[in-house]
């Protein structure tokens, strides 16, 4: 792939991809350098987005400097997601010790914003609640990533050369109900996970509990969703374009109390910055939406029985 020149509207991309080396059964490789694509396509993934309020003023501190302005969703108040996912994807590529298959999980910490330049476009007046069922139609507002904390190399190195987004290794420790792993008893509907340091792993950078318990949801979906990244090189934001193919379950504080007191968000002593910037922008508020996606399942084999019978 050739280089994108710079005074079109994408930003330059890498030819390549320099991605960490693979640990081997033999001799351990050099990193290596893959063919960089204008898209990245996801086999399947399990996301969540824990939503909040926040004063247009503390975010303007994250975005203004960047080319960005936060959106106002009404009375002053702005929006950050807490966006926790688990992903599967085919590299299309495998060598012994190297399978070629991505599993990843990650957290991004977002605030919802536009570039500045097209603020005149930018649809007015869009309430929060109109916003999770059926997102910004001029696909004008997007997910300013502040961090994206991510358990797998080689996904970092691509979100940071191709997608210049402003992410970092950590670990995970998670347990999210699935087709795959119907919890114990009383904890059905239990979604927990804690985000460790990579340089201090007994050290969590945060932590959170959602139960759904008795929660409806309605359904709806934002898509194409965008995602905003700043261009260190051009000093310009950068927009992508995220496209779920499904529906999303949104469960809102308006419709139920209840979805106010669904998630238990705690914070580590990790001296992360990231830790941190989500104490100022999230700190103890009680969240106003939560939302889940999950891709569907592509096979389902049940288990053995006697076929002589």
């Amino acid at each position: 792939m050739s280089s994108v020149p710079a005074a079109g509207p994408l930003p330059v991309f890498p030819k390549e991809t320099k991605i960490p080396a693979f640990k081997t059964t033999e001799t351990p490789l050099p990193d290596q350098t893959v063919p960089s694509a204008l898209s990245f396509y996801y086999a399947g993934i399990s996301a969540i987005w824990l939503w909040y309020r926040a004063p247009m003023d503390i975010l303007r501190a994250y975005t203004e400097p960047l080319g960005m302005t936060p959106y106002d969703f009404g009375d002053g108040q702005g929006a950050v997601n807490i966006n926790f996912f688990n992903a599967v994807c085919f590299y299309g590529s495998g060598q012994p010790g190297n399978q070629g298959l991505g599993g990843f999980s990650e957290t991004e910490i977002n605030v919802m914003a536009y570039a500045t330049k097209v603020a005149a476009n930018v649809p007015s007046k869009l309430s929060l609640d109109q916003y999770l069922i059926s997102g910004d139609p001029t696909k004008r507002i997007g997910n300013y990533r502040v961090w994206v904390a991510c358990d797998d190399p080689v996904a970092v190195a691509c979100g940071i050369q191709v997608f210049m987004e402003n992410k970092f290794l950590v670990d995970y420790e998670y347990h999210v109900p699935g087709p795959n792993y119907a919890r114990e008893s009383g904890k059905e509907f239990t979604y927990d996970w804690a985000c460790h340091d990579a340089d201090a792993a007994s050290l969590e950078i945060y932590k959170a509990v959602l139960k759904l318990d008795g929660l409806s949801c309605v359904p709806g979906n934002m898509s194409e969703v965008i995602d905003l990244s700043y261009d260190k090189t051009s000093r310009r934001p950068v927009g992508s374009r995220r496209n779920y193919l499904g529906l999303f379950d949104t469960y809102q504080a308006s419709i139920q109390p209840a979805v106010s007191s669904a998630v238990q968000l705690t914070y580590g002593k990790s001296e992360h910055p990231m830790r941190h910037d989500m104490e100022k922008l999230v700190g103890r508020s009680k969240p106003v939406a939560i939302q889940m996606y999950k891709s569907p399942t592509c096979i389902a084999e049940a288990a053995g029985y006697y076929a002589d019978l």
